[in-house]
């Protein structure tokens, strides 16, 4: 590979792994970029040089991108933000003459996956209650339109839930093991559709090096299918929860309540600019509060758990995400099995002590934090 690898948002989950897994291998020619310096806390360990730059802004980012030929964009942030910084990391990337740039989407686009063979440039469900997704959705459509230019290639990837250490989908399961209020919905038999973040890196890096990249839409997931029942008795396993405690749901349909109005509003560009101009003290007062309600509503719903709608679906889904398409352009990197990945998870769930009952709420409310 000619140039280096830049890697937009690496102080964030898959990022900052990228970094780490790139770093350890031997790899110099990685380069982490970030929006501060108060995000290479991650990495800090690997004494690699990071780069500042703004993402929102092509000016700033094409002078971080100089000598990298693949630009990965692996920022997060608000829903708001996705179609703008999307929109600045191409037209960087193109400036600064990068040969290749990657575009991390997410399955979520498509909703749920209710036909088998889903086909990986299906356009994305723009009509999707979710926010986040809808502007997945519409940073993919952006892409689209450039797909047809010589250069930079543009390769968008659609991971189903990345999964493993330091993730949100191993960190909200093992807390509702723990409290309680874990739920699977009929009897958990939905397909589980994950991403163990390490095969996601490969997958990337594999994208990185190919030498004449294909433009196009793949979907990403890991080879062994689990349902949702199985993933949570692994976790409730190595937990020492025990797995008869797990809610049973009826599938009955789902019904939209004020959590889901709730979630709508804090997902809203209102919120996002009512909650930068709150003080901190008030927002924690707030948060507190919200959280007395919340007790509350469960405790009035005689042992219910408190359905999302977002799990409802995840947990309905019919079949797994077909990644056939990016295994024959770029290769198999799923090297870590399930097995292994929840071993993984359980370490570091250890590690942060939330298997330990006196220490697992103060570890939720540091990782949260």
């Amino acid at each position: 590979m000619a140039g280096g690898v830049a890697i937009v948002g690496a102080g964030g989950f898959v990022g900052a792994r990228l970094v780490e897994m790139a770093t350890l291998a031997g790899r110099t020619d990685v380069v982490p970029i970030v929006r501060s310096f108060r995000s290479v806390g991650r990495n800090a360990h690997l004494g690699v040089r990071h780069r500042i730059a703004d993402a929102s802004r092509p000016d700033s980012l094409e002078n971080a991108l100089a000598g990298c030929d693949v630009v990965v964009n692996l920022t997060t942030g608000r829903p708001a933000d996705i179609l703008p910084i999307t929109r600045s990391v191409h037209a960087a990337a193109a400036m600064a003459g990068a040969r290749t740039v990657v575009h991390m989407s997410s399955a979520t686009v498509h909703w749920q996956v209710d036909t088998p063979g889903l086909p990986d440039d299906a356009p994305p469900r723009l009509d999707h209650w979710m926010r986040y997704a809808r502007q997945k959705g519409l940073a993919e459509n952006f892409l689209r339109e450039r797909m047809r230019d010589a250069r930079p290639a543009i390769v968008v990837l659609r991971p189903s839930l990345v999964w493993g250490p330091g993730s949100p989908w191993v960190m909200g399961p093992a807390r509702d093991l723990q409290s309680g209020s874990a739920y699977l919905i009929g009897d958990g038999a939905g397909v589980c559709n994950l991403m163990y973040v390490d095969n996601l890196v490969r997958s990337i890096l594999a994208v990185a090096a190919h030498p004449a990249p294909v433009s196009g839409f793949f979907h990403l997931g890991d080879d062994e299918h689990v349902t949702w029942r199985e993933y949570y008795g692994a976790l409730a396993a190595g937990l020492g929860v025990d797995a008869a405690t797990i809610h049973a749901v009826t599938m009955d349909r789902y019904r939209v309540g004020r959590r889901d109005a709730l979630d709508s509003l804090r997902s809203s560009s209102a919120y996002t600019w009512l909650k930068e101009r709150i003080p901190q003290e008030t927002r924690t007062l707030i948060k507190l509060r919200l959280a007395r309600a919340r007790r509350q509503e469960g405790e009035s719903s005689h042992g219910r758990p408190a359905v999302t709608r977002e799990m409802w679906e995840l947990q309905t889904t019919r079949y797994p995400l077909p990644i056939d398409v990016f295994r024959a352009t770029y290769g198999h990197h799923n090297e870590t099995s399930f097995r292994r990945g929840i071993d993984a998870s359980l370490a570091w769930l250890r590690f942060i002590g939330l298997h330990e009952p006196h220490r697992s709420a103060l570890s939720m409310a540091a990782v949260s934090n």
